[in-house]
């Protein structure tokens, strides 16, 4: 579960040079700060302009710390916890976490447009705890919302290795258990890398150190994502500065924490920063449905590596009753493609989008492909549903191109054709996948006198330990668009022997575009 973390305020003045360089010129100067979490003290309006509160449309999720216009900095764990998290927002300029005071200074909202997180992010060790959420539009400074200060230069961090002491701020749980309404803040000291260990099982690499008092002083559920940071004099200004992202800690909230080291991830902060500031331009992709690339928000992870996709938000499940007969693909806010063998003409069909019953569809019509007999050739069926489908973060439509370009459907048959590109077929009965390469069509089934024509493609099968597939399992191919990675169509598991390694036949989808486009 996500901790919720309360600010620490350091008066460890440290000067540096001023050859320093900062993420945000115009950072880090609030009204003059007052030493308030557990054993802290109510931090003080317009003390924390940098102050996020990061939310759903009805639920509080972690705190966070604005860092530039349009940028604010948080946990990924706070991101990755519930698969829920459809629209994020960021509300900023808040100091009442209910928002009711009538004495609060006025707050804007921002919707999320972008999750970015690193590849080497580990949920279960909170190793590279840190996340950058980019905001929709651009924020407007004012006094109640000013960005925290971000030191650039990594030849300081044996400088700010050496600070002992910080302050945290957040709405997390206080002394009586419950969360607080008013931001609080709390000063706490670095804890030496052995006692970390010992306390929590592993180590404390450089990435990320922890952080309490003797006394009990800590941050606690609620807190998470929020900033750690220190005092420091640049250019004869003294500005606050963050060091630390509340990560995890005690059950009890009374030992210490651990935060992120984030004079670790600076690489990290300033390549996705200045990225976003260079416009790119994107090629155009024409498809079938443009909202199997998503919308920009939570789904667009700033990931690559065997794990960037760990959900498959297109993946239909096909139910007769209570059984399920096949799998499938949502390709359109009104069709999911899947095998034709199985599916009977009748009515009482239903289509399982995203996870748990809840998004279930009732299948309206079944259209099988005209030139189907068996389970050779044409194996294909659309299932119109009985209403269109809501995209979602869990739910959205598989790429396929444009059943009206051909330019873009030989692109897409090409990359699939491609021995360099890894095509992925996914299992039966649960969502495994397992990369797979196409075997020779021309071999594929003599023994058996099954011909096999270019509406199908002979794939080797892997070990029967790593996955099984089915009727309808979907292959797919790995598609990159910009910082977007999703997934297109290619085949659809038709028929295979049960013999171990022996080929499977899937369905070609490429192939059957043209008709696919005349009922779509």
């Amino acid at each position: 579960m996500c901790r919720a973390w309360l600010v620490l305020f350091a008066w460890m003045l440290t000067v540096v040079p001023g050859s320093a360089r900062l993420l945000e010129e115009d950072c880090g100067v609030a009204v003059q700060v007052i030493p308030k979490i557990v054993g802290g003290v109510d931090a003080g309006e317009l003390k924390n302009p940098w102050m996020a509160l990061i939310k759903t449309e009805d639920k509080f999720i972690c705190g966070g710390s604005l860092i530039n216009t349009k940028f604010v900095l948080t946990a990924a764990h706070c991101i990755c916890y519930d698969s829920d998290y459809t629209q994020l927002t960021v509300t900023l300029g808040v100091y009442h976490l209910l928002a009711t005071s009538e004495s609060d200074h006025s707050h804007e909202t921002y919707n999320v447009e972008r999750v970015y997180l690193l590849d080497s992010f580990e949920i279960k060790t909170h190793s590279n705890d840190i996340a950058l959420l980019r905001l929709q539009r651009s924020v407007v400074y004012k006094p109640q919302i000013k960005p925290i200060c971000i030191l650039l230069n990594v030849q300081h961090k044996p400088q700010t290795d050496a600070i002992q002491q910080f302050t945290a701020v957040g709405w997390g749980k206080t002394d009586s258990g419950e969360s607080s309404n008013k931001l609080q803040m709390v000063q706490i000291d670095k804890i030496d890398r052995q006692t970390c260990k010992t306390s929590y099982w592993y180590d404390s690499d450089d990435t990320k150190f922890c952080a309490g008092t003797s006394d009990g002083k800590d941050t606690c559920a609620g807190d998470s994502g929020g900033p750690l940071y220190t005092q420091m004099w640049f250019d004869d200004i003294k500005r606050v500065t963050q060091l630390g992202i509340v990560s995890s800690g005690s059950a009890h909230c009374r030992d210490f924490g651990v935060y992120t080291n984030v004079m670790a991830h600076i690489d990290f902060i300033e390549r996705v920063v200045l990225d976003a500031d260079i416009e790119v331009v994107l090629p155009h992709i024409d498809l079938l449905d443009a909202g199997c690339l998503g919308d920009g928000t939570l789904h667009s992870w700033y990931r690559n590596g065997p794990d960037a996709i760990r959900s498959f938000e297109w993946l239909a499940e096909v139910y007769m009753d209570s059984f399920m007969i096949s799998y499938g693909a949502l390709i359109s806010k009104t069709f999911v493609v899947t095998t034709a063998q199985l599916i009977p003409e009748s009515t009482g069909l239903k289509a399982q989008l995203g996870q748990g019953d809840e998004h279930t569809y009732a299948v309206a019509t079944v259209h099988k492909h005209p030139e189907f007999v068996s389970r050779g050739q044409n194996d294909i069926a659309l299932l119109k549903l009985g209403q269109e489908v809501q995209y979602s973060e869990s739910i959205r439509p598989i790429c396929l191109p444009s059943p009206s370009n051909e330019a873009e459907q030989q692109k897409f048959e090409k990359r699939a054709a491609d021995p360099g590109q890894n095509l992925i077929a996914i299992g039966w009965g649960t969502r495994t996948n397992v990369a797979v390469r196409r075997a020779n069509a021309s071999e594929c089934y003599q023994e058996d006198h099954q011909e096999i024509v270019e509406q199908q493609l002979c794939i080797e099968s892997p070990a029967p330990h790593l996955l099984r597939v089915g009727s309808g399992s979907p292959l797919v191919n790995p598609l990159t668009h910009g910082n977007r990675k999703v997934f297109s169509l290619v085949g659809l598991a038709s028929f295979g022997r049960i013999e171990p390694f022996a080929p499977n036949v899937y369905t070609n989808v490429l192939e059957h575009l043209e008709w696919i486009g005349k009922l779509g």
